[in-house]
């Protein structure tokens, strides 16, 4: 596998996979997913990328440049160090740990060399498959953030993991 910025010849591979009623039950993807949508979500990369906003990248199979999924990290907070990530994989890649590799590469390039302090990972609550992900990447549970997103027009829950550039030590208190 490898990660890759995603391509104008990608939009085909990304809208069919990006149709898939798994990925928009469990991201903000539009629905229905047309081709117009993954063309317009390429365009837009380089200039995030280039901004220091978001990176997303494609996760390709080393041999032949299949697409199996994307990851990608979005800046929440440039004052406190602090960088989202988030993935989805291609229905015919689940169960080869593609988005598990995607995460700890990515989250471990974004601690190092980008000097992230924090990097936080969201799924949604039901999201198993995304717990798994997380915790196997390293990140810990830190809790449940009630109707913390709006998905298709409803609040959902989202499990709070997060993966520190010091570690899991907690901080320590304040002096008095």
């Amino acid at each position: 596998m490898v990660l890759r910025p995603p391509r104008h010849v990608d939009a085909p591979a990304v809208a069919s996979a990006c149709r898939d009623p798994e990925i928009h039950r469990w991201t903000f993807i539009p629905q229905p997913y047309r081709l117009e949508d993954a063309q317009g979500w390429i365009a837009v990369q380089e200039a995030a990328r280039e901004s220091g906003e978001s990176l997303a990248l494609l996760a390709a199979d080393a041999r032949d440049d299949a697409l199996l999924g994307a990851v990608g990290l979005t800046v929440r907070s440039r004052e406190h160090d602090r960088l989202e990530i988030g993935y989805w994989t291609a229905a015919e890649a689940r169960g080869r740990g593609v988005a598990t590799t995607g995460v700890r590469l990515l989250s471990r390039w974004a601690l190092g060399a980008l000097g992230a302090r924090r990097m936080e990972l969201l799924p949604f609550v039901g999201n198993a498959a995304s717990c798994r992900v997380a915790e196997r990447a390293g990140y810990l549970r830190e809790g449940v953030m009630r109707a913390y997103f709006v998905h298709g027009g409803r609040p959902v829950d989202a499990v709070m993991y997060a993966l520190v550039a010091d570690g899991d030590r907690p901080s320590d208190p304040a002096p008095a």
